[in-house]
């Protein structure tokens, strides 16, 4: 029997995440108090622990302002495994490295970085649950603020601390803008809960009267979400940031945002706006971010700057499946067929589901890639005479840095070519996959209509002939970092001294990239049951908790 939610049933539903803090708080008061020194270590036991939590949570439940199903579900399961392994390339060297002589440099056990961190993943884990406008903005509060100190602790020179301002100035416009697009939707729907919010927005006395407030509402959480996507308009921090950070920050940055923005154009999808300007911002967006992403990291040698560039263009490809999400979300005017109905509501579902698959594939493969980049470390130093002092470690930062990598690490260089090739979207690697699903919803919407000048078809039609063309674009510089690791005669070489924890998480994300090609109908079916579960916030239901 269905019985009805109380807070501390909100408590229970959010028990992975309070175990998150919990270890958080562990590793703060431990390095405070304690002298504890392995605060890494403590994160991943911590997510360990949500991840066992996880397992035992129902597969639907509701309560105050947390709703739990196969979309969140899937968030959560994925910030959790994405942070185990963002965990491993921030932890540095948790054994001597390979270069290491004598005791060893134990960069990993830095509490304060590690409890932050903790901090971070139970929020975005938070954003994936919230059915509420408040928890949905307390939850990126609590990815944006740790964001911040991570970049500062992580480096003091003055290029890490331009890279922390950047991104922090940046972040308060982004988040103010959202607040202002929440005080704007709670005008609208007189409810902070999405799924009353949703309720008024679908009344056909309520649409003409509220239609003006509705783009207001719209263009200010669209723009606060590209932030986090590193979309167009607000991508142009992305390069000096990367270029700025540690490469293990340059991978949280590429990564966990992108799942907080698609998480809130997901809540703005699931509002059913009878309204065609979310779509079509949308696929204007994907179209330019991609295009200016990719067409970026075509001139650029430094290997931060291009993988920034890529992260770019990578947003514009998740926005493809959100303007199909959106253009195929019921409105005031339905079809009369009911073949035509069905077939919209089909189209809802690839066009996220493609998106979250895309999601899963590209984060994992971007991790792998800046935990290979961590691994490697610096490079050997060039000694100008014989009797003088050891010049200054200078970090892996240039695609010239990699020539000849396979003759000296042949293992590293085959894991930097798997992930730039499923990024690059090379069959059968999951990159591959991922762009086919999202190509293949673009083509699905309205396919039974004509392709005529100004028609949606016609717009869906060419968004994925955008798509195509920049994924040949983007092979282009892909490849040229594969030519110099394999083509290449080796100049300077690389030390391979960051650490052996860098070097699990490089080796994990690649048994992952090989597990998904080789089978990727499992993670198209987690992905296509979370996508479909996006409805329930749409029609207003909550679901119950069963104990």
């Amino acid at each position: 029997m269905t019985t009805p939610p109380t807070s501390f049933e909100s408590f229970l539903l959010l028990g992975p995440e309070i175990a998150l803090v919990l270890a958080a708080l562990t590793a703060w008061l431990g390095g405070a108090f304690l002298g504890l020194r392995w605060g890494w270590p403590v994160a991943l036991v911590g997510i360990g622990a949500a991840l066992g939590i996880a397992r035992l949570q129902p597969a639907t439940a509701a309560s105050a302002g947390v709703t739990l199903d196969a979309f969140s579900g899937f968030i959560r399961w994925l910030v959790l495994v994405l942070g185990g392994l963002l965990a491993l390339v921030q932890s540095g060297d948790l054994f001597l490295s390979a270069s290491s002589r004598g005791p060893g440099r134990h960069r990993g056990g830095t509490c304060e970085e590690a409890g932050t961190f903790l901090v971070l993943l139970a929020g975005l884990s938070l954003t994936g649950l919230a059915s509420d406008l408040v928890t949905l903005f307390a939850g990126l509060e609590l990815v944006s603020i740790p964001t911040y100190i991570l970049l500062a602790l992580k480096r003091s020179d003055a290029r890490g601390q331009e890279a922390g301002l950047k991104y922090f100035f940046l972040s308060l416009v982004a988040s103010a803008l959202f607040l202002y697009a929440i005080v704007c939707l709670y005008g609208l729907g007189g409810s902070t809960d999405l799924g009353t919010i949703a309720a008024r927005l679908r009344e056909p006395a309520a649409a003409e009267s509220l239609r003006a407030l509705i783009p207001v509402a719209l263009g200010m959480a669209i723009v606060a979400a590209a932030f986090r996507l590193a979309a167009v308009p607000m991508h142009f921090y992305a390069p000096d940031v990367y270029e700025g950070t540690s490469p293990g920050n340059a991978a949280l940055l590429s990564t966990l945002p992108k799942v907080a923005g698609l998480v809130v154009l997901a809540r703005i999808v699931s509002l059913s706006v009878p309204l065609e300007l979310f779509w079509q911002a949308a696929a204007v967006l994907a179209a330019v971010t991609m295009t200016v992403g990719n067409v970026m990291a075509l001139w650029q040698r430094n290997l931060r700057r291009l993988l920034a560039c890529s992260s770019i263009a990578h947003a514009g490809y998740l926005l493809v499946g959100v303007a199909v999400a959106a253009a195929a979300t019921p409105s005031t005017q339905q079809p009369a067929d009911p073949a035509a109905a069905a077939l919209l509501a089909t189209s809802t579902l690839d066009g996220m589901s493609a998106t979250l698959f895309y999601l899963a594939t590209y984060a994992v493969a971007t991790i792998g890639l800046f935990g290979a980049l961590a691994y490697l470390g610096h490079r050997w130093p060039e000694w100008t005479s014989g009797s003088g002092p050891r010049p200054p470690l200078e970090e892996v930062a240039l695609v010239d840095d990699l020539d000849g990598l396979s003759s000296t690490n042949p293992v590293a260089a085959f894991a930097i070519a798997l992930f730039l090739l499923s990024l690059a979207g090379i069959p059968p690697l999951p990159g591959f996959w991922g762009k086919l699903s999202l190509a293949a919803s673009a083509l699905q919407v309205d396919w039974t209509a004509p392709v005529t000048f100004g028609s949606r078809r016609a717009a869906f039609v060419a968004l994925a002939v955008v798509l195509v063309v920049n994924a040949a674009i983007a092979a282009a510089y892909y490849l040229r970092i594969i030519g110099a690791i394999y083509f290449r005669t080796t100049k300077r070489g690389v030390q391979a001294d960051g650490g052996l924890a860098a070097g699990v998480a490089m080796l994990a994300c690649g048994l992952i990239v090989l597990m998904v090609a080789l089978q990727p109908i499992g993670l198209f079916t987690v992905a296509s049951r979370a996508g479909s579960s996006m409805s329930r916030i749409v029609s207003g239901n909550t679901v119950g908790y069963v104990p």
